[in-house]
């Protein structure tokens, strides 16, 4: 349908937000190497439900690539 671009469009997260989650996964996956629980990602503190969020965000930006990339 031709409505689809523009859902994917309007519920996909922002290139700032993208590299956000990014940075606060990758940050964490840091942390927790060395048995830390919160840490920060730009001068904010970051823990498990900020973590879990860039999770989320990151698994529908990718989902809704893959969709794209298959239309």
């Amino acid at each position: 349908p031709a409505q689809v671009p523009i859902v994917n469009e309007a519920y996909s997260p922002t290139a700032q937000e993208v590299d956000y989650a990014r940075r606060v996964v990758e940050a964490s996956i840091a942390a927790e190497s060395t048995g830390i629980g919160s840490h920060g990602v730009d001068g904010k503190m970051v823990d498990a439900p900020v973590v879990e969020r860039a999770r989320r965000i990151l698994a529908r930006y990718d989902a809704i690539q893959k969709r794209l990339q298959r239309s």
